[in-house]
Formats: structure tokens, sequence, C-alpha cells
């Protein structure tokens, strides 16, 4: 247990044991051939180096039977600092080297998951809550420290500046659905918003900022959507403050507490079944109860409960209400048949 809580204790503990034998080595000595105390640590020393440079005084019987007790200490000492110094550098070279194979391994396989570029306060909201709906999450974070409380939290995180090129590439940028900025430096999340847009034109970025004018910016350096979660926390407090019931009922909603009902969008993919008909048309059968409360079309603005007459087209995007089986079936008549 304890070379868990610290992976230098056998090196301490070798430290002091080593240095134990030579303040009993340099008093054994003091007392049993009455030597001054410098004499008597020259004594030990030599003793437990096995040098043999020159001996103070010819050892008496007894300091002869003590000479190679601190010989035979000595030297079992010596191998167990070396033992613990070997074992230190080889263990953490290896642990390292497996982590690092097994998050390269993990990322190779992973598709369709989202990238969260820093651990604090912001980002470790992010994470569990991305967690909590069973979406796959891979964190990145230079600090070494904030990097090993990530993996303990069972992320899989990516070591080195989201800024680099190369680091967003190892996040396995290319295959993810979206990419969320929650650094704390308005000017790192402008680099990395930047960075992630020329590797990736298509991806979705969410980025953080601090403040009103960093908003715009953000905008203009590529990100989708750009947050403040100051203005974001004070909305909701004054929401809770104002209409509380609406604001549990839609965290019952959106986070999915209430099985029978459950919030999404859904994207109408080119070539889906449902393009060309009418809503009308589409919610029978599985399908009828979804609620649509909204349909997004691109370039314009949300239609707030769109009419049953309603004819989709490849690119609308639906806010829909429903159990998760009804779901399921839109959704599957959204993608393309290709």
């Amino acid at each position: 247990m304890r070379s868990r809580r610290s992976p230098y204790w056998h090196l301490r503990t070798a430290l002091l044991i080593f240095l134990g034998l030579i303040t009993f080595g340099t008093i054994g000595y003091m007392i049993i051939e009455r030597l001054a105390f410098l004499d008597a640590l020259y004594m030990t020393v030599i003793t437990i180096s096995t040098v043999g440079y020159r001996e103070v005084v010819v050892p008496s019987r007894g300091g002869e039977i003590f000479t190679m007790i601190i010989i035979i200490s000595g030297l079992a000492t010596v191998v167990y600092v070396t033992t613990s110094v070997v074992e230190l550098l080889l263990e953490g070279r290896l642990l390292e080297i497996m982590g690092r194979r097994k998050v390269l391994k993990e990322l190779q396989d992973l598709t369709g998951h989202y990238i969260i570029c820093g651990y604090g306060r912001v980002g470790k909201q992010i994470a569990k809550e991305c967690q909590a709906r069973g979406t796959s999450v891979v964190i990145i974070e230079k600090d070494e420290a904030v990097a090993e409380a990530a993996m303990a939290d069972d992320f899989i995180t990516v070591k080195g500046d989201a800024a680099e090129e190369v680091v967003l590439r190892q996040a396995g940028l290319e295959r993810a659905s979206g990419l969320v900025t929650g650094l704390s430096s308005d000017a790192d999340n402008l680099f990395v918003t930047m960075t992630a847009r020329m590797i990736r034109p298509d991806v979705f970025i969410v980025g953080r900022c601090n403040s009103d004018d960093t908003e715009s910016k953000l905008y203009r350096a590529g990100a989708d959507r750009a947050i403040s979660p100051h203005n974001v926390g004070g909305r909701r407090m004054a929401a809770l403050l104002l209409k509380p019931l609406v604001c549990d009922f839609l965290d019952v909603v959106t986070h999915g507490e209430l099985v029978e009902l459950t919030l999404e969008d859904i994207s109408v993919e080119p070539g889906a079944a449902v393009i060309g008909r009418s809503l009308r048309d589409i919610l029978v059968d599985d399908m009828k109860g979804i609620g649509i409360l909204g349909l997004k079309r691109p370039k314009r603005d949300f239609v707030i409960n769109p009419r049953g007459d309603t004819v989709l087209d490849s690119g609308d995007i639906l806010i829909v209400s429903g159990n998760p089986d009804q779901l399921k079936e839109l959704k599957r008549a959204s993608r393309s048949r290709r």
C-alpha cells in the first residue's frame, strides 16, 4: 500500500537504511575501538564501500567481528539501493510506455467521439455529462497532474498542447464528431479553434469565451458556437429563480431522466426515406405520438411547431420529443439509404 501512495517509498527507505548503517557503524567504532568521531566515520565509509584504503587502527577481535557485520550489511544495503533505483526508473518508464500504447490503441478504434480540450472545472463537467449519456470522449490536457486525474476518472486522455496540430490528430480529430475548447485562456481557445478548423473544416466546434469581445473572435476563428460559462450560468440562475418548475422539467427531459420522454435533434441526411414527405405522413404507426417542437432549415431561422403539411428536405434538422423507441425509428428513416 505504501508503494502505491508514493513510487519513491522504496528509494527513501533504502536511503534511510543506508544512513542508519553509517550512523550505527560510526557509533560502534567509537565504542569498540575508542576512535574519534571523524576516524570512526572514515572507518565506516571505507568498510561499507569495501575500499580498504587505509585503516586508522588495527581492529581488535571485537572490531573484526563488528567490521564483518558492517561489510555484510553494507553490501546488502547497496544492493537494495541499486535495485530500488533501477526498479523506480524501469517501472515508471514501462508504465508510461504501456499507458501510451493503450491510449493509442483505444484511439485507433474510436470514431464519432467528442474531443474536450482542457480538464479544468468546465472541461471536467462537460466530460462527465457526455460520459453520463454514453458518449465517447477524448481529453486533451497538457498539465501532467491534471491529465493523470482525467485518466483516473476513466477518460481516454492525450497529454499535450491542444493548439498543436499533431496533438489534435493524435486525439482522432479526423474521426471526431465534435470538439470543445474548455481552456481558461481565451487566446488558447482561439488558437485551438483555428487549428482544429484547418484540420477538419466540417467538424462541429464549441468554443469557450470568458469575455464578450472574444465571442465574435471565436466565430471568426471557425467556432460553430461560442459559449460564456458566466453568461450561461447567470441566465440559468435567473430562469431557476423565475420559472423553477419549467427548468426542472427541461432538466428531466434533456438529461434523459424521464424514460418515456426524451428530447433530441435529428438531421435529415441526403437520400433519406423521409425526404419529400410531409410530417403528417411520416408520423404514423410506430412513430405516431412523436412531437415536432421545431424545424431548422439550412440558412433559415427556426420554425416553432411546424405544420403537419410541412415537407422535409435534405439538411433539415428536427427538434423532437418522444419515447426512445419512437425516436430510433425516426432516426432510422432520416438516415441516408445510399
